[in-house]
């Protein structure tokens, strides 16, 4: 059964009631789950306006290694590139926490847009927070090492989707990061010696977020 409300998104909540409405009556409630990847339906783009699960944003190289440079929850919406350009986007959108969202058709969108300023004016500033999120993760990527790297992902994590307790394996962490699994083990390892987390079975609890917040600085 779906319980939240699409008010419960961020981008949604600050517009007003009419163009609030206008959504509701335009989206369809979905249940994302972890690892999905989030892309057009029957080569239909569509957005979809988070509600209770993160979707971190992934680039690749050449040989299909992947690397997160950005996190997005319940303030926040996927696919909005898709109401200005039908593109592939040079960004995937994989799901890390399993949660709830409402999809909408990115043409549907698209024309909401044109006859309501409000909502253009809504996506245009999500559209330019997420240029701002991934630059300055990006810049981190530089100059962290990989310690401070995974400290900084789970904080962001549990910011994101609003929980100490995070269903996170090692092996996606290191798909996170872009590192090795056994970098991931290493470096888990030193901030559970430092009191900063726990761990078992895919599960992570973070204990003293100001130390992770001082264990994510560069050195």
């Amino acid at each position: 059964m779906f319980f939240v409300n699409l008010s419960d998104n961020g981008l949604i909540s600050h517009l007003p009631k009419q163009e609030r409405s206008l959504l509701v009556n335009s989206c369809e409630p979905i249940d994302l789950k972890a690892g999905q990847l989030l892309g057009p339906q029957d080569g239909v783009p569509l957005v979809y306006f988070l509600a209770g699960a993160t979707v971190a944003l992934m680039v690749h190289d050449e040989h299909q290694a992947g690397l997160a440079v950005g996190l997005l929850g319940a303030a926040h919406a996927v696919g909005l590139e898709n109401v200005l350009d039908n593109s592939q986007p040079e960004i995937q959108h994989r799901v890390q926490t399993a949660g709830q969202a409402w999809s909408i058709q990115a043409l549907t969108l698209q024309a909401l847009a044109l006859d309501h300023p409000a909502i253009l004016s809504a996506i245009s500033r999500q559209l330019w927070l997420l240029v701002t999120h991934v630059a300055t993760f990006a810049a981190s990527i530089q100059t962290l090492d990989i310690q401070a790297r995974l400290a900084a992902w789970l904080l962001l994590s549990a910011q994101t989707a609003q929980k100490t307790t995070l269903e996170l394996t090692h092996e996606h962490l290191a798909h996170m990061l872009g590192v090795r699994r056994v970098s991931i083990t290493l470096a888990a390892g030193q901030l559970r010696e430092q009191g900063l987390l726990s761990y078992s079975r895919g599960r992570v609890h973070l204990l003293d977020l100001a130390g992770l917040q001082q264990a994510a600085q560069p050195l």
